[in-house]
């Protein structure tokens, strides 16, 4: 027997894959479906953009969990300066997730490590100043490497800090080798790459990988090394139920001509075609260096981009 809400789940599930047959499922596997992907959110943000004339823009709120600022030595503004722009652009959650700082300091364009209780303590001053305005949100944006688990759980122990974000801008090789994805030479280690991901989406740190298709600013023509590694990535975040960013930044970069034809650098058309229909979580990242960026025309441009290809997106918190 079903309860009623088991019902109701069951009656949009089965509208939503139009398959009766989900009826053989027991109502627990039914509810913890629906946990993992999220299809109740989607199917009423559907709905109600249906209703509207499917203006998906209308039904969401404005929200960004991809923020940096001036610490990170490759942006301009004070992380004040970003949450001004935010309160006046209407955006009801902000995350800042400045670059992760290491403690060796292995990585350059970042604040260096002895900044980090700085920046903690700046963004929970001004978390406690606009609370009634504007939600923040603390946390960095970092790389996986295998060693430093126990680095990423001391951050998040921390009262101070609320998530972590995946920006792999390094892959790890079975060496322990680091390797810049700004400076390859050709695609053979895309499925390494691709792999570092679905191990770091594994461990439980991370709330969502930022640009998890940034590897396709390399000029390279497509081949079975992008084909493997965006089904590799694609595969890893249903099988862990972990969410994407589908990054603003990349447009920001401007149309380019590549190998395969003339494109943004990222995100890549042919990576989110995979995602679309699979039910993996999607949150737009506004990516913004420059408090002008924190909910610009640009971002709005990255929305509208996924209405297009038919896929929902998340506005709440990454929880």
């Amino acid at each position: 027997m079903y309860s009623k809400a088991e019902q109701v789940m069951g009656d949009i599930l089965i509208d939503y894959f139009n398959n009766e047959s989900l009826w053989k499922i027991d109502g627990r596997t039914m509810a913890a479906v629906f946990r993992r992907f999220d299809i109740m959110e989607r199917y009423l943000n559907q709905a109600e953009g249906a209703g509207r004339g499917g203006a998906m823009a209308n039904t969401i709120q404005k929200v960004n969990f991809h923020t940096h600022c001036e610490r990170c030595r490759h942006a301009r503004g004070k992380a004040e300066e970003y949450v001004e722009e935010a309160v006046r652009a209407n955006v009801s959650k902000l995350g800042f997730s400045d670059h992760m700082p290491y403690y060796d300091d292995r990585f350059g364009l970042r604040m260096p490590f002895t900044e980090l209780d700085d920046y903690l303590r700046e963004i929970t001053k001004l978390r406690e100043a606009c609370r009634e305005n504007l939600t923040i949100f603390r946390g960095f944006e970092g790389e996986y490497v295998r060693e430093d688990n126990a680095y990423y759980e001391s951050l998040l122990s921390r009262e101070d800090c609320d998530y972590l974000l995946l920006g792999q801008h390094f892959y790890e090789r079975a060496d322990g080798e680091l390797i810049n994805v700004y400076q390859l030479e050709n695609t053979d280690d895309y499925e390494i790459y691709a792999a570092n991901i679905v191990e770091a989406m594994r461990t439980g740190y991370f709330r969502y990988a930022a640009h998890p298709d940034l590897i396709f600013l390399n000029d390279f023509p497509w081949d079975i090394h992008c084909e493997r590694a965006c089904d590799i990535m694609v595969d890893g975040a249903v099988k862990y139920g972990f969410a994407l960013e589908y990054n603003a930044n990349g447009f920001r970069r401007g149309k380019q001509l590549y190998a395969d034809g003339e494109r943004y650098p990222y995100p890549h058309d042919r990576f989110w075609e995979k995602v679309k229909g699979t039910g993996i979580s999607v949150y737009v990242g506004s990516d913004c260096h420059d408090p002008a960026q924190v909910y610009d025309g640009i971002v709005e441009t990255a929305y509208g981009k996924l209405e297009e290809m038919g896929i929902a997106v998340r506005t709440d918190w990454i929880c």
